[in-house]
């Protein structure tokens, strides 16, 4: 006997169900089970309102939102609220902010965070600029956001290239300054030649059993 078949309407879907077989519920319905969306506000200092960025997220559609007081300049995973929060992710669900910003003023770190976040399979949607990682749109934004840290670190290397190059012109030594003086230095050796333990002169010159002994060894 035939099983009874009825056309039941739904968005997107008017697939007859069969009654006693599987049933596959439509990805329209499927899409965004299991899946969490949280929200991440940051100002600076307590004298900062935070009104514009919950009011952000909340128009988005974000219930869960989580709030801290810390400077841009902390390392993502230094802050405690963004530290927890992201413990609690798993792949599937979203971290949405205001603004690029809000997770940080370190292109470095900030790049660091959306790849290791993308790895994991957890999207990353920045509001102001309409990107979200795991897209078309969010990948480009990656993209660029490499460049800009790649172009970033070649600022720093050649920084520092110069002020080497300052010292060096200037004949200042370069290193860390040398914690003896040469007449220390004499006077270690001799008194190590007396006798002296190495312990009892570290003791007496406050350095290190290492840095006498590569004094006596020179």
């Amino acid at each position: 006997m035939e099983p009874k078949t009825f056309t039941i309407s739904r968005e997107h879907d008017t697939r007859p169900l069969v009654l006693g077989a599987p049933f596959d519920v439509p990805e329209v319905i499927t899409k965004g089970i299991g899946m969490a969306r949280f929200g991440y506000v940051r100002v600076s200092t307590e004298m900062q309102v935070n009104d514009s960025q919950v009011l952000a997220l909340k128009y988005e559609g974000v219930e869960t939102i989580i709030t801290e007081v810390i400077s841009g300049a902390v390392p993502a995973r230094a802050r405690p609220q963004l530290s927890n929060l992201l413990k609690r992710m798993k792949r599937g669900d979203s971290l949405v902010v205001s603004r690029l910003d809000r997770l940080g003023r370190d292109t470095l770190d900030v790049l660091s965070l959306l790849r290791e976040l993308d790895e994991q399979g957890i999207r990353v949607r920045i509001l102001n600029i309409g990107a979200e990682t795991g897209t078309p749109n969010g990948r480009m934004f990656l993209t660029i956001l490499m460049a800009i840290a790649e172009f970033e670190r070649e600022l720093i290397r050649e920084r520092t290239r110069a002020g080497l190059a300052a010292v060096k012109a200037s004949g200042k030594k370069l290193g860390r300054p040398e914690r003896l003086t040469a007449p220390q230095k004499r006077h270690i050796v001799h008194l190590s030649h007396e006798g002296m333990s190495l312990r009892q002169i570290a003791v007496l010159f406050n350095v290190s059993k290492s840095t006498i002994n590569r004094v006596i060894n020179l």
